[in-house]
Parts: C-alpha cells; sequence; structure tokens
C-alpha cells in the first residue's frame, strides 16, 4: 500500500510543473493571440477567432513559445508576413499616423473657422454714403425726355 502511495505521489510530482508549465504557455499564447487581429475575421483578435487560420496562428505561437521566443520576436515575425494590419494597435506612423491626428487637426481648424466666421458676423457693416453725379441725373432727364419715358 505504501508502495502504491509513493508512486502516485511520485506522479503527481512530475506532473504538477508539466501543469503550471501549460498553464503559463496557455497564458502566453493568449496574451500574444490578443494582440494580433484575424485575418478572416472582421474586428475579432486572433484568441477570440474560431477560424482555422486563427487556430494555425495560435499553434505557431505555441510552437514559438515553447522554443523560447519572447512575444515581440513573435509578433515582429507576423508583422513581416501581413503587414501592420495584423496587429490589433498597429503603429503610429505613415497613414495610420494620419488616422490618430486627422481628426485632431480637423477639430482645430473647424473651430477656427467657426471664430472667424463669428468675428465677421459681429463685426458692424461700414455705412454707404452714396454721391450723386449730378451730370449723370441731368443726362437720364434728357434721355426721358428724348426717348419719352
Amino acid at each position: 500500500m505504501t508502495l502504491l502511495r509513493a508512486c502516485f505521489m511520485a506522479m503527481v510530482l512530475v506532473a504538477v510543473p508539466l501543469v503550471a508549465h501549460a498553464d503559463a504557455l496557455d497564458d502566453g499564447v493568449r496574451r500574444v493571440a490578443l494582440q494580433l487581429q484575424c485575418p478572416v475575421c472582421e474586428g475579432e483578435t486572433v484568441a477570440d477567432s474560431p477560424s482555422g487560420l486563427a487556430a494555425d496562428m495560435r499553434s505557431v505561437i505555441r510552437t514559438k513559445l515553447a522554443a523560447g521566443e519572447s512575444d515581440q520576436q513573435i509578433l515582429d515575425e507576423f508583422v513581416a508576413s501581413y503587414g501592420d494590419g495584423i496587429l490589433t494597435e498597429p503603429p503610429k506612423r505613415g497613414i495610420s499616423l494620419g488616422v490618430w491626428v486627422g481628426p485632431a487637426i480637423g477639430v482645430v481648424l473647424g473651430a477656427l473657422l467657426v471664430t472667424l466666421l463669428l468675428k465677421t458676423w459681429r463685426r458692424p457693416t461700414a455705412q454707404v454714403t452714396t454721391r450723386v453725379d449730378t451730370e449723370a441725373v441731368d443726362e437720364y432727364a434728357r434721355f426721358r425726355e428724348e426717348y419719352g419715358r
């Protein structure tokens, strides 16, 4: 009976590190997969996507993490294969910088336009003074007499 207990304890002691390693590996796979967009499913991460490609990507991530690669190395390899669009938070440079900065520039330009328009509308209009050209009045009168209108 003690031999049976000893064998059981030995199996438990061997299995505990494997289970702990598997949990850490699963956490690592999820951590990396949450940073990648699924190329098939729009708006879903690789961690949450049910597609076959996402499952393959998770398998690749698991293999690379088990081989000792860092999260950044794995992400860099996916970016090299798929481009910056694979990342859930692409770097803010190039065209994607415009996506981040563009709305702020639009709001500033809009506020500037509204300010200028309000200043223009609030400015009092200049008084228009008209001078009557006496020669033109005389010529108009002659024209009316001549043509009878």
